[in-house]
């Protein structure tokens, strides 16, 4: 499944009690069939609106695979779950615990069940509540569409929708795009209703290779030589410990990715892909710190506020020399992010240099839960502290917004220091709460017009925020939302600790001219990555083109200058650039 470092918004469906009809399912409603038979299974309660159109939400989605398996429990019943955002009370408490104590959802953190499904997520849903077991075995002449690669997680997810005949007559699966209430309901009844056809279930994860004549990969001269050294390996070799083949394998993809020279280009093997996938949805354990390759030294993007690095003392740019007395010099930076990482509780030693000084920190791992969005009054200005952009930050942004306008601020502060990037989607939909429709937001320049125009076609046509430049391979972004916030005076702080997307934020604001910049020059990282997961639960993410700014300038040369330069003081308690933002 590709991701970019995923647009959503809150909806709340209640099924009333009494029993009438949905008002906006008529009979000429595509999923008619699917809505009336959930009615009649008791799945829904047939009144008011049921809103087939909408996009579903997790918590709705589990509530109705859930009864439609046979799972229906008193309206009256209260159940503590595991999750902080879910309440006893809640009509989703039932389902949420189901899941939890089936492990069909993680038993720590946020259940989020206003996050709005995409097509492939709830497919998968579906299936494991209904008990469907995954197809992970096929030719690639068994799957149809062009959007989903044969060794892709979201693969075995297409080839079974395909068997029970969801979207069989689609050239296009769209893992990614958002799936509504009405096909949602479509694809329980399906599931439900039928018996897929005779394919064999066999739940062995494998990895398919495309075929010789659809690769230049195996048809290179060098291929031989490849085969070649694995056969001798495996022939002749004698060693200390026993061959292991996925070490060789996960070896040779390295070495063939680490040839490119680029530092955001990267294979994680499983163990270092979860610990990646898992800083992005917000939850890990580790010391709280994101690194990077610069000018062939790991150094310190951030601290994340609050986290045991920043308890510690650590600080953006300072340079990781060793970790638990390895040096790290040639290393990767995901090998170098596994070994700080580790189980709460656990320590793990850094050694690091500072301006010439090296310095020593022993730093106890905890088991890092951020909140993205920070807001509050101080005084009578609003304060967002936007720390990273998860794939919920654009919802809680809105979120925050709509509650501190509510309290007649006379200005708004976004902070933006020491936020390291994450999701496209999320810099973009927060970017809708400020600028008003059609603003240019940024562009991503690609390096040929078909990369542009695939990237168009899978991962934002359904949007209506983005156009293809006519002259160049570059995707243009503008603004789909009302830009309510625009109407107040804002100031945005950074630091050098702001990277990737908070970038993208900064300059978009910057330079549309509707937010005036405080504090210090940005990282200036002016790339994206797309990332593809593979269903042995490795993840490759590769650079694919360069972002630019509303002025076409792009993030790399060109970190973002503040308006009003301002350093904070470590060696003081206070807040510089802050105390200076509300004092101005």
């Amino acid at each position: 499944m590709k991701k970019f470092l995923a647009l959503s918004f809150i909806v709340a469906i209640i099924f009333p009690s009494a029993v009438g009809a949905f008002s906006d399912v008529s009979e000429s409603t595509t999923y008619k069939k699917a809505i009336d038979w959930m009615i009649q299974q008791d799945i829904v309660e047939d009144k008011g609106k049921f809103f087939p159109d909408r996009a579903v939400t997790k918590g709705e989605l589990f509530e109705m695979a859930w009864r439609a398996a046979g799972y229906k429990p008193e309206q009256i019943t209260q159940q503590t779950t595991p999750f902080d955002d879910i309440s006893p009370t809640s009509r989703f408490a039932p389902y949420a615990k189901r899941a939890s104590e089936t492990g069909l959802a993680p038993t720590n953190g946020n259940f989020q069940p206003s996050a709005r499904m995409n097509r492939a997520d709830t497919l998968k849903i579906i299936f494991d509540v209904l008990g469907i077991g995954i197809t992970r075995v096929f030719e690639k002449k068994d799957l149809p569409f062009s959007d989903v690669k044969i060794n892709t997680k979201n693969a075995p997810i297409a080839k079974t929708a395909l068997e029970f005949g969801i979207r069989a007559d689609q050239k296009e699966f769209k893992p990614r795009e958002k799936m509504s209430r009405g096909e949602a309901a479509h694809s329980i009844y399906t599931i439900s209703t039928q018996t897929p056809s005779p394919t064999p279930n066999i739940q062995i994860i494998e990895l398919r290779t495309s075929s010789s004549s659809d690769s230049t990969f195996t048809q290179h001269e060098k291929f031989k030589i490849l085969v070649d050294v694995w056969d001798k390996i495996h022939e002749k070799y004698v060693g200390k410990e026993p061959i292991d083949d996925k070490k060789l394998l996960y070896g040779a993809i390295n070495g063939m990715v680490n040839k490119l020279g680029d530092k955001y280009t990267v294979f994680q093997e499983p163990v270092a892909a979860k610990g990646f996938s898992e800083s992005l949805t917000g939850e890990f354990d580790g010391i709280g710190i994101s690194i990077d390759l610069i000018e062939n030294k790991v150094k310190i993007i951030s601290p994340i506020q609050g986290t045991p690095a920043s308890k510690a003392g650590l600080k953006a740019r300072d340079i990781i020399l060793e970790v638990d007395k390895k040096i790290v010099d040639g290393l990767s930076l995901s090998e170098v992010s596994s070994m700080i990482k580790g189980q709460t509780g656990t320590q793990v030693e850094l050694l690091i240099e500072r301006e010439g000084k090296k310095i020593t920190f022993v730093i106890t791992r905890e088991r890092i839960k951020l909140e993205a969005i920070v807001g509050e009054m101080k005084g009578k200005v609003a304060y967002i502290i936007i720390r990273n952009f998860s794939q919920s930050s654009g919802v809680e942004f809105a979120q925050q917004v709509k509650k501190l306008m509510a309290k007649n601020p006379t200005s708004f502060i976004i902070d933006l220091r020491d936020n390291p990037g994450g999701y496209l989607d999320a810099s973009l939909q927060m970017l809708d709460v400020i600028l008003p429709k059609e603003t240019r937001l940024a562009s991503l320049k690609f390096s040929q017009r078909d990369n542009a125009e695939e990237f168009f076609a899978t991962q934002v046509s359904g949007f209506g925020r983005a156009t293809i430049d006519p002259a160049h391979p570059e995707v243009i972004f503008h603004s789909i939302g009302d830009g309510e916030l625009s109407k107040y005076p804002i100031k945005v702080l950074i630091n050098g600790g702001s990277a990737s997307a908070s970038e993208i934020v900064a300059a978009s604001l910057k330079e549309n001219g509707v937010a005036t910049l405080i504090g210090e020059k940005s990282f200036g990282k002016g790339t994206v990555q797309e990332i593809t997961d593979y269903i042995d639960g490795s993840i490759y993410k590769q650079t694919i083109g360069k972002w630019q700014t509303p002025n076409e300038k792009n993030l790399t040369e060109n970190p973002i200058e503040p308006d009003v330069a301002v350093k904070d003081n470590p060696k003081t308690e206070g807040d510089e650039i802050l105390e200076y933002a509300l004092k101005n």
